[in-house]
């Protein structure tokens, strides 16, 4: 008999239980013969030592591990010797959350069928969609691809990939927005694309302190992974096959000839499949796979009587002057035990004697926009008061303006409402 004959059911079966050790012993009671009567606790114990986590990992990690226990060897020759094996476990997989996330209101969706029916589409479409082999992008059709592909220029010279979902796929990813993704609580840490907090709420964490630091995460969206947004499915509870039909709805795989474009930026990150800049379900997916990141790095700053912020890719440290050189040995350390990489030209100590920006706003004391965008308001408004200036009749010109002005009376009313007064005399 071959072991994977033997073992491969039992790590199927184990991968559908509750990851605890009392809950995989009793399964594998169940499963092992009688007489083998402490292999039920020993394995359940090294199953949870190599996999912490609070959710089961795949049947194929499973298998590897119970491969090398002596335990199975023992199995195997009991097996040969009665010539009987493990029935195959044909219980379906279940809708099975992490613990700490057991209460939220996520759809229950244990099949493809069961997704494909939420999303209202034909089984058949939604593998079209998922597009797991990355059929789309690798085809020379120019109606392939699942996304229009846009190149913006940098400030360094290099050029930006925003990959804007085609309707079909845009409208299947807004509904998993609104109908599961919106529905998990980020991080408290993070500010970014977050209902409910904005930049001017990040910065204000940091407002009138000793020194602030900033750090830049480098390709933020594309640096995030296809197995990592997979990883996060499953932690939600959805099974095996469900996490990467969803995993694949939400990630890119971008076309060869886009990535031949000279001066790309991040090329070797979107040379894999990943999170598309541009996709409605990117920012709410990177803020869940950067979880852990923020629980450690907020876990860093609370050690150091420090506080900390994310918006997006900016991640904000303020405190007392002692947390500088901690800060910039750790955390970089931290970043990379988490899967990110850090932008080192971006990394920057702000002492209060000089302008500390958070967000792009100055928090030196209180929240403020840079005196220098204020100034240039003000000057196009008085340039807008002489009389046959062009732009008075642009309507265009004066709803950006008027924007513009709009964000500066929620960042400081008081500003605001002076350049308020002034636009409003036009």
């Amino acid at each position: 008999m071959q072991p994977d004959r033997l073992i491969r059911p039992l790590a199927a079966s184990l991968s559908q239980q509750d990851w605890a050790g009392p809950a995989l012993a009793a399964h594998l009671r169940q499963r092992l013969p009688a007489s083998f009567v402490r292999a039920p606790e020993t394995l359940a114990e090294a199953l949870i030592r190599a996999f912490p986590g609070p959710v089961a990992p795949d049947p194929a990690l499973i298998l590897g591990l119970l491969a090398h226990q002596p335990e199975i060897a023992r199995l195997l020759s009991h097996a040969r010797r009665h010539d009987v094996a493990p029935a195959v476990w044909l219980q379906p997989p279940p809708f099975r959350p992490a613990p700490a996330l057991a209460d939220l209101p996520l759809p229950r969706l244990a099949t493809c069928d069961a997704l494909a029916d939420w999303l209202a589409l034909p089984p058949d479409r939604l593998t079209l969609y998922a597009d797991l082999r990355g059929l789309s992008a690798r085809t020379d059709s120019p109606f392939a691809p699942h996304y229009h592909h846009h190149l913006l220029p940098k400030a360094d010279g290099s050029l930006r990939l925003l990959e804007e979902p085609k309707p079909v796929l845009k409208g299947l990813q807004r509904h998993l927005l609104r109908g599961l993704l919106s529905r998990v609580p980020p991080h408290d840490a993070a500010f970014g694309f977050c209902p409910g907090r904005n930049c001017i709420a990040a910065a204000a964490r940091h407002a009138g302190e000793a020194v602030v630091l900033g750090f830049d995460l480098a390709d933020f969206f594309p640096s995030i992974g296809i197995q990592r947004v997979y990883a996060v499915y499953r932690t939600l509870g959805y099974p095996r096959a469900v996490a990467w039909a969803l995993a694949g709805l939400c990630t890119a795989l971008t076309p060869p000839k886009i990535l031949a474009t000279p001066a790309l930026a991040a090329r070797e990150a979107l040379s894999t499949r990943h999170l598309p800049q541009g996709a409605p379900t990117s920012p709410a997916l990177a803020n869940l796979c950067a979880h852990a990141l923020d629980r450690r790095l907020a876990g860093l700053a609370r050690s150091l009587g420090a506080s900390y912020t994310r918006y997006a890719d900016d991640l904000a440290f303020s405190g007392d002057a002692r947390i500088a050189p901690i800060l910039r040995t750790a955390v970089p350390r931290i970043v990379a035990e988490e899967g990110f990489r850090l932008n080192p030209a971006k990394t920057r100590q702000m002492p209060a004697h000089h302008r500390q920006c958070v967000t792009g706003l100055v928090v030196n004391a209180g929240v403020n926009t840079p005196r220098a965008a204020f100034d240039q308001l003000k000057a196009t408004l008085h340039r807008l008061a002489r009389a046959g200036d062009p732009r008075r009749t642009e309507p265009g010109f004066l709803a950006r303006l008027s924007g513009q002005i709009a964000w500066v009376e929620q960042v400081n009313p008081a500003r605001g409402a002076r350049l308020r007064t002034r636009f409003d005399a036009l």
